[in-house]
């Protein structure tokens, strides 16, 4: 068996174990039956389990495909969350400290206007 074939293989094994499935396409294969008086014929046998096999294998390709996309799916999905994310306005050349102190002398200014305003004669 060529070296590809072992990879492809493994990667089957590995992902029908994750899901819970006991066979795979060379564990069929390789099943061999115990032959009795009257048994089942073995080219019958081996055709049909051919067939399994075939199954398996569009099984795990159609899995892996549709894993695939679930992933690119979610990788997509992540990056859209993260652009609708609106970002805090980059404010450049602002020293925190002069704007909290011009803060501080407008709210002076408005306390002298309001007490000037309640000082005024009224008209």
């Amino acid at each position: 068996m060529d070296e590809h074939m072992k990879r492809r293989l493994d990667k089957q094994r590995k992902l029908f174990s994750q899901l819970g499935i006991a066979l795979d396409a060379l564990t069929i294969h390789e099943k061999e039956f115990n032959l009795k008086l009257r048994g089942y014929d073995p080219e019958e046998v081996d055709t049909f389990l051919d067939s399994v096999i075939k199954d398996y294998e569009r099984f795990y390709a159609t899995i892996a495909d549709l894993m695939d996309k679930w992933q690119e799916q979610q990788i997509t999905l992540r990056e859209l969350k993260a652009e609708s994310k609106p970002e805090p306005p980059v404010v450049q050349g602002i020293d925190p400290a002069e704007l909290e102190e011009t803060v501080l002398r407008l709210e002076e200014n408005v306390r002298q206007l309001k007490s000037r305003i309640q000082r005024a004669p009224m008209l």
